[in-house]
């Protein structure tokens, strides 16, 4: 009865025993974030311009009278210049007075901004004369703008990517390491700026016994990423 009880707590022991695992503590992840970053440019087919209408008077109502003259005549003269009316626009319109002090007020200004989208760039020029020469008397915005950038936005996103797998098989490299699959793409903006400018347009404003010499203008799209490798 002992021998059989004996043999019997030694099967139970090895039971026991063998069911029971010591977990493995994980090993830490490897991986490498790095970025990429591409741009790529594409010539310009539009450009926006922002031309000021400025009057300075005494009495509010006539400046306000002569300004409303003066813009008038300027937006039918960039119609007739090949300009469409629903490309024409007012973004900005403000009357003040300059205040010397409280007991002398000074003159009152307006001032009416007029936004001219311009979609055949070879007209640019013609534009700018003729506001000019029709009573606008300042130029204090333009960007040119392309219409399609979508085919320009996937190469810079490509070559975005192609940097980030680059820097990560230069720093992998260098540390005795291989890249392994993408873990996590994040794109962190997509964006364009404006690249080149128009040559002297602000100086020309007051010459208008020349035309106005306009370079072409591109716009830049980019691509920034930021992308997570495994090690192995």
């Amino acid at each position: 009865m002992i021998k059989k009880f004996a043999v019997l707590l030694t099967s139970l022991l090895v039971l026991i025993l063998s069911s029971c695992t010591i977990a493995k503590a994980a090993e830490p992840e490897r991986s490498i974030t790095v970025t990429g970053r591409a741009s790529v440019a594409v010539k310009a087919d539009m450009i926006s311009l922002d031309f000021l209408v400025r009057n300075i008077e005494w009495n509010i109502v006539n400046a306000t009278n002569k300004n409303a003259d003066t813009t008038n005549k300027v937006i039918e003269a960039l119609k007739a210049a090949g300009i469409d009316e629903n490309d024409i626009t007012t973004v900005d319109y403000n009357v003040s007075q300059d205040l010397k002090t409280y007991s002398y007020p000074g003159q009152y200004t307006v001032v009416n901004t007029i936004r001219v989208l311009i979609r055949n760039v070879e007209i640019a020029s013609n534009v700018i004369d003729t506001a000019i020469r029709n009573g606008s008397n300042g130029l204090c915005n333009y960007k040119y703008l392309s219409l399609d950038k979508s085919s320009a936005l996937r190469q810079a996103r490509s070559q975005a990517i192609q940097n980030a797998q680059d820097a990560a098989n230069l720093l992998a490299g260098a540390s005795g390491s291989k890249v392994g699959i993408v873990m996590e793409i994040n794109e962190t903006w997509a964006s364009d700026v404006r690249d080149s400018s128009m040559e002297n347009s602000k100086g020309a404003l007051f010459a208008s016994a020349a035309s106005t010499p306009i370079l072409d203008g591109y716009v830049e799209v980019e691509s920034n990423v930021i992308v997570r490798y495994s090690l192995e």
